[in-house]
């Protein structure tokens, strides 16, 4: 019987660590979550899942699911969104969970994004790693904070879905901020904050015994 499974996908779309016991499913629709639970899963990480396009894994679904006896794990996307809306049954992992926490972000759209369902590459960003690499471009003496906020700013006005690599160069020269190094700072997983986030889900379910 499988002892836990993690909803995910673009937030770590490859170099999934291989742990007994665990087995990774696609992103979470409505109804994913709570299947689980009844079917005997004892641990349940959610990552990512449908926020816009599909019926959106609920609090209410979380809830059931705990009830059902599963213990239960968010971070990186909707499962940090999750986290913190369900304190009392599920635990919130990562940075984007203690960013919506203290209230630093607020939005769901912060972590929406498009992929291309076949592989998970990215299509159009999600604001929170646009925000980790805007910073790490920042730290780099490579463009200011003002530079920063122009740009986020203006991806912010536009839809999630919109948000791809031709806003984000829109949106960098219109701020005068360099393009090169914010496009290889957002193509470098070391910056990637949900993959990140991902990884730590993982390894939270490891010191829980899931082996």
């Amino acid at each position: 019987m499988v002892r836990a499974v993690v909803f995910v996908g673009p937030s770590l779309p490859t170099a999934r660590p291989v742990i007994p016991g665990l087995v990774y499913a696609p992103p979470a629709v409505r109804g994913d979550v709570i299947a689980a639970a009844r079917s005997g899963v004892d641990v349940i990480g959610l990552v990512d899942g449908e926020l816009f396009q599909r019926a959106a894994v609920t609090p209410r679904e979380i809830r059931d699911a705990a009830a059902a006896g599963a213990r239960l794990f968010g971070a990186a996307s909707v499962g940090a969104l999750r986290a913190v809306e369900c304190p009392d049954a599920m635990l919130g992992i990562g940075e984007v969970y203690r960013m919506f926490r203290t209230g630093q972000l607020d939005g769901d759209d912060e972590v929406a994004m498009t992929y291309d369902p076949t592989d998970f590459r990215t299509i159009a960003y999600p604001l929170v790693n646009v925000r980790a690499a805007l910073a790490a471009v920042v730290a780099a003496g490579d463009g200011t904070r003002a530079q920063a906020d122009l740009v986020i700013g203006a991806l912010r006005r536009l839809a999630f879905h919109r948000r791809d690599r031709v806003a984000v160069t829109a949106a960098a020269a219109a701020a005068a901020l360099p393009l090169a190094p914010l496009l290889a700072t957002l193509g470098s997983t070391a910056h990637d904050i949900k993959r990140r986030d991902a990884l730590a889900l993982i390894a939270a379910l490891r010191r829980a015994g899931v082996s």
